[in-house]
Formats: C-alpha cells, sequence, structure tokens
C-alpha cells in the first residue's frame, strides 16, 4: 500500500513539473476517445436510418417486374414492357407455396385537383393488402375494400404530402379529389412515412384500387409490376424461385 502511494506521489511531481506536455498529453487523449465514440454513434446513427428505409419498403416483399421493351436500338428496362397481368397476380397467390399476399400495382404521375387548388403527384393503384404489405398505417380513415377493388370503386387513400398541399390542416377524409377530372372520395389518410432510400417523398401519393387506375385513369389492361409478400424470411428464396409455376 505505501508502495502504490509513493508511486503515486513521484508520478504527480512529474506532472506538475512537465505541465505543458501533460495538458497536450490529456488533449490528445480526450479527442482520440472523442473520435472514437463519434464515428461509432455516426455508424449506429446510419445504421438505424437505412434499416429503417428498408422496414418502410416492408418485411419479406419481393417485386415482380414485366420486361423490358426495346425501342430504336435502345432498351427501356425492366418493367417497361407492360406484359404481366391480374391473372398473373391471382397465380401467384394461388400457386406459389409461402405467399400471404400479392398486390398488382399501377403507376402514373399526374395532376389532381381539389376545389381551386392542384398538386402533381404519383398515383398508384394497388390491392386492398398493399398498407399491410408496406407496414404504412393509416392517420385516418379506412383502407379501400376487396369490394372497391373488385367494383373499381372511385375511392383514395391520400398521402400527407398530397393532403396537406390540396386541403392545408383540414381533414381531407370524406372530400372529393379529381383525378383527369374523374372524382375520386378520399377514404383514408396514411401516416407520414418520409423519405425513400433514393430520397424522394413517399407521402406525395395518391392510392387508388389496381382495377380503377386501370380503367379510369391510365386506361392500360397489363400491369408493369405485382408486388409479393412472403409469409416470412425462411421461404422468400423458395417463393422466388417458383415463378415457372405461374409463369405461362
Amino acid at each position: 500500500m505505501m508502495r502504490i502511494l509513493a508511486i503515486l506521489k513521484i508520478a504527480a511531481r512529474a506532472l506538475k513539473r512537465n505541465k505543458l506536455r501533460t495538458v497536450l498529453t490529456m488533449l490528445g487523449i480526450i479527442i482520440g476517445v472523442a473520435a472514437v465514440i463519434a464515428m461509432v454513434s455516426i455508424g449506429n446513427g446510419a445504421k438505424a436510418m437505412v434499416e429503417a428505409q428498408i422496414a418502410s419498403l416492408g418485411q419479406n416483399v419481393l417485386l415482380v417486374f414485366s420486361g423490358s421493351v426495346t425501342r430504336g436500338g435502345l432498351h427501356t428496362g425492366w418493367g417497361s414492357a407492360g406484359t404481366l397481368t391480374i391473372e398473373d397476380a391471382n397465380a401467384i397467390l394461388r400457386e406459389v407455396p409461402g405467399v400471404l399476399t400479392v398486390s398488382p400495382e399501377v403507376q402514373t404521375v399526374t395532376q389532381v385537383a381539389a376545389g381551386n387548388q392542384n398538386w402533381y403527384t404519383r398515383i398508384l393503384g394497388e390491392g386492398e393488402g398493399y398498407l399491410d404489405l408496406r407496414q404504412w398505417p393509416l392517420a385516418e380513415g379506412a383502407m379501400f375494400t376487396d369490394q372497391d377493388v373488385r367494383g373499381a370503386n372511385k375511392v383514395a387513400v391520400i398521402g400527407q404530402t398530397t393532403g396537406r398541399q390540396l386541403y392545408g390542416d383540414s381533414s381531407a377524409i370524406g372530400q372529393i379529389i379529381r383525378i383527369k377530372s374523374v372524382p375520386f372520395i378520399i377514404v383514408g389518410q396514411l401516416s407520414p412515412k418520409g423519405l425513400s432510400v433514393q430520397g424522394s417523398d413517399q407521402d406525395d401519393v395518391l392510392i387508388i384500387p389496381y382495377t380503377s387506375a386501370m380503367k379510369r385513369v391510365t386506361g392500360t389492361t397489363t400491369l408493369r409490376s405485382i408486388n409479393v409478400q412472403a409469409e416470412d424470411a425462411s421461404v422468400l428464396l423458395g417463393a422466388q424461385q417458383s415463378r415457372k409455376s405461374w409463369m405461362p
């Protein structure tokens, strides 16, 4: 014990005699430890942000795209051919083991209007299970139903950004919104989702039944993509490799 006290006294005297070196050493240690803590914190924060953005796409989700089209020697990329059909989506749900739900998807970007306000936004034609697939809760109202999809009803679920641009701070539920002069009634408003991995505003959206999108907005009869949700991660690979069971 006495030896330890003597060592401490000698160390204290050495520090007092070399104050500048002591201060510089302390600064080096402090800066080094702070830098390590900052880097670990930044890394964990970035990891959490990426995980949250990936989770916002939904759990155990597969995206099925149609093929590409070549025009004038130029390939337009996957999803441009529009060769998928509603029956393809039904076949995936019916014949591929481990699939929980599917949502045929129709996408377009167009002008929408409400009263004397208008906004250029993304229109998503989806199935009634799309919000569950994407794990996207509603802030108000309800999702359209399977009956709305089968009847191509003129109902819509609006994103936070689109709702704010058209209705300000007022509730959008029950309001009429016009898509290419076709009136739709808003039945639900989405919770805020924020930016996507690509940096686009996910809340700048209007979701309608895919049948309504095809019949009343785009005039198309085919699909460019289908969202598929597997029951759990263990069956994702099997579901992905089972495409031969439903492809013509």
